[in-house]
């Protein structure tokens, strides 16, 4: 063979679909990044999601919890990943918009360092009171509130919550006094032992239990419409329209995805949010199913992180932990 035929016979071969085309997505495991610890609720629908879609897509997706830094150590890793789908994360949208807050880290957008594939649930917050607090709704909430010389103690866990309270005293013009607690579950208790008089909460099983039985009240809920985890709860929106602080859980990729890959990644996930029982599922861990693009997701990480720019400009809020 001359050097002419040696150059048409490699010049063919490399032409030759069967030679140049890589393996369809996905020819091996999956990584899904959670970003807090096991056992949590999310954590719990990670799993519940990575174990579903598997089945779809016919490769194992592996739930690896990389926590640290308020959830900000696991998005980074996924931000440094290749974005060959092989690396996904399952994360809150307001923990991305909080990253730069959290570790001082300019390098970090939350519009371009991380690529949202689909919105996948929402968990709106709860504004509990205490038994004693005179009121029952949202209105006479804050009527009582006004009279309070030293102002409303609330009670919380982490940033998320503190945000969603000093957003609600600004848009409500109330004096609430933040309290923070190392967890969900003490800030309840406190409110259950009348040490202080509300806190915010995500929904769950055990909540609607202390509702019911009386040993708690609720005022209303974060979100803009009314949630079927708290049937007959008005939004606090209802009376304060800008005031909207759901939690918003999103399947994220690091830039660059194909949007072939994009594509078969959401369908199958919309195929496991289809199934019948996965609505019961999710509201089982405080969260209520809602697919959405990623153009939505990107509208509510504007609305996010004008919130937090918002709040800074009047209040000091302790990111990170």
């Amino acid at each position: 063979m001359n050097r002419r035929q040696w150059t048409f016979a490699v010049a063919t071969l490399a032409a030759t679909p069967w030679a140049s085309a890589s393996p369809p997505y996905p020819s091996r495991p999956i990584r899904l990044i959670y970003n807090f610890a096991p056992g949590g609720p999310g954590d719990a629908v990670a799993r519940d999601l990575a174990a579903r879609m598997s089945g779809l897509l016919g490769q194992p997706i592996v739930v690896e919890n990389v926590s640290g830094g308020g959830g900000a150590v696991g998005i980074l890793a996924t931000a440094r990943a290749p974005g060959d789908g092989y690396t996904l994360l399952f994360a809150a949208l307001t923990g991305i918009v909080q990253v730069p807050l959290v570790t001082g880290n300019g390098s970090f957008d939350p519009f371009r360092s991380v690529a949202p594939i689909a919105n996948v649930g929402s968990a709106p917050l709860a504004l509990i009171v205490s038994a004693d607090v005179p009121a029952d709704d949202f209105p006479s909430f804050a009527a009582w509130a006004r009279k309070q010389p030293a102002g409303v103690d609330v009670g919380g866990a982490g940033p998320i919550m503190e945000v969603a309270t000093k957003m609600l005293a600004r848009e409500a013009g109330l004096n609430l006094v933040w309290v923070p607690y190392r967890g969900a579950a003490p800030a309840l208790q406190a409110v259950l032992a009348k040490e202080t008089k509300s806190t915010l909460q995500v929904p769950s099983a055990m909540l609607t239990e202390y509702i019911k039985t009386g040993k708690v009240k609720v005022i209303g809920v974060t979100s803009a419409q009314p949630s079927a985890l708290l049937p007959g709860v008005a939004p606090i929106a209802n009376h304060i329209p800008n005031y909207v602080q759901d939690i918003n859980f999103v399947l994220w990729s690091p830039p660059g995805l194909p949007p072939a890959t994009a594509g078969k990644i959401d369908a199958a996930l919309a195929a496991v949010l289809a199934q019948p029982d996965m609505s019961a599922r999710l509201e089982a861990n405080g969260m209520v199913k809602n697919h959405g693009t990623p153009a939505e997701v990107g509208r509510i990480t504007r609305r996010e992180n004008d919130n937090i720019r918002k709040v800074l400009e009047t209040a000091s809020i302790h990111f990170g932990g």
